[in-house]
């Protein structure tokens, strides 16, 4: 049966090689637990400053458009505000303004010394540079030492900060507090009225030029005020053409009526018959008067009595011989053809002055369209200008509106009491902290486990065999005894 080259062991036989590499075991552990313990000890104690700030939605928080119509401002999450919030309190440029503020000999001294070595060895024009570097060190340390995190649904930021320097630490936390603070300031007060202000300038100058072409189109046109000129126009077209057509409708009416005169003039006589003198029939009273006074004296045969009835006879013959009377006929002049003539005197005269009406209408009417006819051509120019300035004047306004508010609002959050509050400012901190326990129970760890790897490493190199059973499973054959030398 071929012998294996090296020793088979179970667990047992392992265990047995662990322990005779004891001493092995114990020379590997205790020079590296004794340097863990002396690097332990040798671990500086750090104090820890703590701070706690209270965040809500203040209305820097809160987005407003700034153009267009204003609307209802819209409020952020609260958890996306506590981010937001913490992000700026861990900006790396809080971190310069804190570190500036000290002396960066008393925060971190090492560096110190290290960079006055580097400027010792190094040209002067290096010195800016190894200044800078130190400084950016001295920030990354100093970010490092913060901490700040917020519990899920709590509107508290809880801070932190780590120094050798149980005073620096709570006076750079603070410091760190009232920098953000100020930071923050700057951050949410951006010049939006400054911004507002330069726009409705702007639009102020717009206007002024917009109000100088409309200026320039009414000189240019002959125009003082082209909407007061327009209504006119357009109401004096409406009130000549009323007149027109009430002056033509006279007229029809006064002709209608002219003509009716005249066809009357036409059956009428000029002159008519005013009386006829006829004094036959006073005569003939007369005459049977005279008789009578006759026979008061003579008797019915006398001459003087029969010539009168003779008389009397051929008066009496004369009015049975005609029907009416006799006489001298006077005539005059018409009353009614007169009345119709003057009638239609005062309609022809009415007729010429309602044609020279008309003809003064129709003048005054052609005049008045012509203008009306230029404005309407104007007007969509007119009406664009004004488009222009309406709008320009709206958004002047909107603008002085918005830049008074965004002014009032930035001055508001200034007031950093309204969103964030500090609920504790850093006191300094009595006891310490330091990595002396971890370190050593990391060495213990360390020791221990490189300590198993050596005796482990011995076990297994090693060519003997540590029991019969070893021996068995490595050869393959059954021990039948064993000896333990003396």
């Amino acid at each position: 049966m071929p012998v294996r080259s090296r020793p088979r062991m179970g667990p047992a036989e392992l265990i047995l090689q662990l322990w005779r590499a004891k001493w092995l075991m114990i020379a590997v552990f205790i020079p590296i637990f004794l340097i863990g313990l002396l690097v332990a000890f040798q671990m500086p104690k750090k104090y820890e400053a703590q701070s706690r700030l209270f965040v809500r939605i203040g209305d820097e928080n809160v987005y407003r458009p700034r153009v267009g119509v204003e609307t209802q401002g819209v409020a952020p999450e609260e958890e996306l505000l506590i981010q937001a919030e913490l992000e700026v309190l861990r900006s790396p440029i809080v971190a310069e303004r804190v570190l500036a503020g000290f002396d960066l000999a008393r925060v971190y001294p090492k560096l110190v010394e290290a960079r006055d070595e580097k400027i010792a060895s190094s040209p002067p024009s290096a010195h800016a540079g190894i200044e800078e570097a130190t400084f950016q060190k001295g920030v990354a340390v100093l970010r490092k030492a913060f901490g700040a995190g917020t519990a899920p649904k709590t509107p508290v930021i809880s801070t932190s900060l780590e120094h050798k320097d149980a005073t620096l630490s709570a006076a750079l936390l603070n410091s760190w507090i009232n920098t953000y603070l100020d930071y923050r300031n700057e951050v949410f007060s951006t010049n939006g009225s400054a911004s507002l202000q330069e726009q409705r300038v702007k639009f102020e100058q717009q206007l002024l030029a917009v109000e100088e072409d409309i200026r320039d189109f009414l000189r240019a046109n002959g125009i003082g005020d082209f909407e007061s000129e327009r209504a006119t126009a357009q109401q004096l077209f409406a009130t000549v053409s009323g007149e027109l057509l009430t002056t033509q409708s006279r007229a029809s009416a006064v002709d209608g009526q002219l003509d009716i005169y005249n066809q009357q003039l036409a059956r009428l006589e000029p002159q008519q018959d005013l009386y006829v003198e006829d004094n036959s029939a006073q005569s003939l009273m007369e005459l049977r008067i005279e008789r009578e006074d006759l026979l008061s004296r003579y008797t019915e045969d006398s001459q003087r009595v029969q010539a009168i009835d003779r008389r009397i006879a051929q008066v009496q013959n004369y009015l049975s011989s005609r029907d009416g009377l006799a006489g001298t006929t006077r005539r005059g002049p018409n009353p009614v053809y007169q009345t119709v003539e003057q009638s239609a005197s005062t309609l022809q005269a009415e007729k010429q002055s309602l044609a020279l009406q008309e003809a003064e209408l129709d003048r005054q009417l052609a005049g008045i369209d012509a203008r009306l006819r230029r404005l309407n051509d104007l007007a969509p120019e007119w009406q664009e200008l004004q488009r222009r300035k309406a709008l320009l004047e709206r958004n002047v306004e909107n603008f002085s509106v918005r830049e008074v508010e965004e002014r009032a609002l930035s001055e508001i959050s200034g007031q950093t009491a309204d969103s964030v509050r500090v609920l504790e400012p850093a006191r300094v901190p009595i006891k310490g902290k330091s990595l002396r326990m971890p370190v050593a129970a990391l060495a213990l760890l360390f020791a221990g486990f490189t300590a198993l790897m050596a005796g482990l490493l011995r076990a297994f190199t090693r060519r003997g065999f540590a029991t019969a059973r070893s021996v068995e499973r490595t050869t393959g054959l059954k021990v039948v005894g064993s000896l333990k030398a003396a």
